[in-house]
């Protein structure tokens, strides 16, 4: 992989890695100021950029507003349980790394005590969960791993090696076969050729001018193991599939197209990345009769809670 590719897949990484959880294509949902930030009394605290001036909150404050932004009121206990340790999963990660929690770096979705209020979240439960689980964090060789998760499979969780490159051992493909059952599996999407011109046109700083698009300007160079995009070829240059799929804005990189003479059909399956642990099919497990820690067993193999 030459050093153009590289660099081009870490700003994908990052510019895609938490911010497209659940609607696959939101990129950024910018916290709100809230009554409730204060500072933590557990020394664990995030950096909230607002204003010109840094706000913050503790964990628990900040794990019940990106829960609530994440799932559904009816969601199972057990599944926000399981979120509740991959958030705190997530910043253990963060700080052994030495980062700082800084909101603008995560772009985490997350609601205020009175959107929560809105949307019909249950505050007690999401609070209890985030209790009930209170220092449990997901490891690997004894160190806190990198939870990734998204909104909805196809059927399969993808590696990382296979979106990203690397090798994390936890994060593999897993069956995932509940996303099948949502009603947000599929979605068809058209895009007008004007639009796909200004998501590829100017590779270069040149930009091309396309009368038409043809099948042979379009070709899948490459798919993983679970049925996704790795690399696709548009015009002549060669794009990661997580690179092609967040220029158009489409639910995920496991997708099949058809060219039409204004543009291009899509036809998706699954929303976000496809790594790591899916939420939709964790609150099916919930539902089953699992628990949080099988659940956490089952999409991140190998590890302990």
């Amino acid at each position: 992989m030459n050093r153009k590719m590289r660099g081009r897949l870490v700003g994908l990484f990052i510019g895609c890695l938490l911010l497209v959880p659940l609607a696959g294509t939101q990129i950024y949902q910018k916290y709100k100021p809230s009554v409730d930030w204060e500072q933590s009394s557990e020394g664990l605290t995030v950096h909230m950029k607002e204003y010109g001036m840094d706000r913050v909150i503790g964990f628990e404050e900040y794990a019940v507003g990106v829960m609530a932004a994440l799932l559904e009121p009816d969601t199972h206990e057990e599944t926000i349980k399981t979120m509740a340790v991959v958030l705190r999963t997530y910043g253990a990660y963060m700080r052994s790394d030495g980062k700082i929690l800084d909101s603008q770096w995560m772009g985490q979705p997350w609601l205020s005590a009175r959107e929560r209020l809105i949307k019909g979240m249950d505050e007690e439960k999401l609070r209890r969960a985030v209790r009930e689980t209170e220092g449990c964090k997901i490891l690997w060789d004894g160190k806190p791993i990198l939870p990734l998760f998204y909104a909805l499979g196809n059927g399969w969780s993808r590696s990382f090696s296979d979106v990203w490159g690397g090798d994390l051992p936890y994060l593999t493909n897993v069956e995932s076969v509940w996303d099948k059952s949502s009603e947000n599996y599929m979605d068809r999407i058209f895009l007008h050729r004007r639009r796909i011109i200004e998501a590829f046109g100017d590779v270069d700083g040149t930009k091309i001018q396309w009368d038409q698009l043809s099948e042979g300007m379009v070709q899948i160079v490459e798919k993983d193991r679970g049925g996704y995009i790795r690399q696709i070829q548009i015009g002549g240059q060669i794009y990661s599939g997580e690179d092609f799929r967040c220029r158009l804005g489409l639910p995920s990189a496991c997708f099949d197209y058809v060219i039409k003479n204004d543009g291009m059909e899509f036809t998706c399956y699954g929303r976000g990345h496809g790594v790591g642990l899916s939420i939709y099919g964790a609150n099916a497990m919930a539902e089953e009769g699992k628990s949080w820690k099988e659940i956490i067993s089952w999409y991140f193999p190998g590890t302990s809670v």
